[in-house]
């Protein structure tokens, strides 16, 4: 009877570690490379699980804001997400680091950084707060789009009610050049943008079209001024209670996937902007001297982001140099 019994709880905990349930939250919407990645990585577990772990993928902030489906991924609630780093900087203040604007100068740049200099320090910095690092993901570079008015200058910004990602370096910025920056959730911007309650944003032209919100801006100006990475990530409180096989399946080839996910956005390229036109959207290219003009606006954001941040963030922000000058000296 004894052994009976134990071969009963043997048998249950098996099942219960090959029988996984994951719900994944995401701002991204339907139809983009982020949900195609994601839709890969849920057919990829489904396969190499024997269809044991099932992954459900909740899109376009059917579970909330970022920050919300954070909070909730923290807890235990859902058990996954792709998320950018803005918002997970709530929560991991070093990643606002990463949103100083003209910190990289180019995708490659960014991506050598990331992949060789802080792949391994914030995996451990979101380990401490409760999340398990898959891999880096890829929102891409951040634009001004506006309702009425075309953006060329930073002085063109004084004023301006502009959306803001829920971050401390964004709202720096957006300040620092004069601007009157709101934080608004992604879900409700468009309505914000609608009704006037703000008349600018700053995204990448694929969120943009992916989120409609060009239906509600007259002019995009690319500006290139923040590169944003993303991250896909765990819930710790989730992982710790599964098996280290599912633990295997469900971090698969971890940071490897970054390349695939970084190309599927960036492939797109320039068409995009052939859409925002096609769409009735005023596109303009700022030239090198109108670039260097929001560069210098920039300037001593990063240093005092490090003082405010605290923590780890002077570490990160050497690694970040570090990691700079490495590229620059291989190339």
């Amino acid at each position: 009877m004894k052994y009976l019994l134990i071969l009963n709880v043997l048998f249950s905990m098996n099942v219960m570690a090959k029988e996984l349930s994951i719900k994944f939250g995401t701002i991204a919407p339907a139809g983009t490379p982020w949900s195609d990645s994601l839709e890969d990585i849920k057919t990829r577990v489904a396969k190499e699980s024997n269809n044991q772990a099932k992954i459900k993928i909740f899109l376009g902030g059917q579970l909330g804001g970022e920050l919300e489906i954070l909070q909730k991924i923290r807890r235990g609630n859902i058990e996954g997400g792709g998320l950018t780093c803005a918002a997970m900087a709530s929560i991991v203040p070093e990643l606002d680091l990463l949103e100083v604007p003209f910190l990289f100068e180019s995708s490659e740049e960014a991506d050598y950084v990331l992949d060789n200099y802080l792949l391994e320090p914030f995996t451990k910095l979101f380990a401490d707060k409760g999340f398990v690092m898959v891999t880096w993901a890829e929102n891409g570079w951040r634009s001004i789009g506006h309702k009425t008015k075309l953006v060329k200058s930073p002085t063109d910004l004084k004023g301006v009610k502009i959306r803001s990602q829920e971050s401390k370096v964004h709202l720096a910025y957006w300040k620092k050049v004069q601007a009157s920056p709101v934080a608004i959730a992604v879900p409700e911007v468009l309505p914000a943008l609608q009704t006037g309650v703000v008349e600018a944003f700053d995204n990448t032209p694929l969120f943009t079209l992916a989120a409609e919100w060009q239906t509600a801006i007259k002019f995009y100006t690319v500006t290139n001024h923040i590169y944003q990475p993303g991250a896909i990530i765990y819930s710790k409180k989730f992982w710790d209670k599964i098996s280290e096989n599912d633990r295997k399946i469900l971090m698969g080839p971890g940071n490897a996937q970054a390349a695939g996910v970084r190309s599927s956005v960036r492939k797109l390229g320039s068409s995009l902007l052939d859409v925002l036109k096609e769409s009735g959207v005023n596109t303009y290219v700022l030239n090198a001297s109108e670039k260097a003009a929001y560069q210098k606006t920039s300037e001593g954001l990063a240093e005092q982001a490090v003082k405010d941040i605290g923590g780890q963030a002077a570490k990160i922000y050497t690694l970040i140099l570090d990691g700079k000058k490495a590229f620059k000296a291989k190339k």
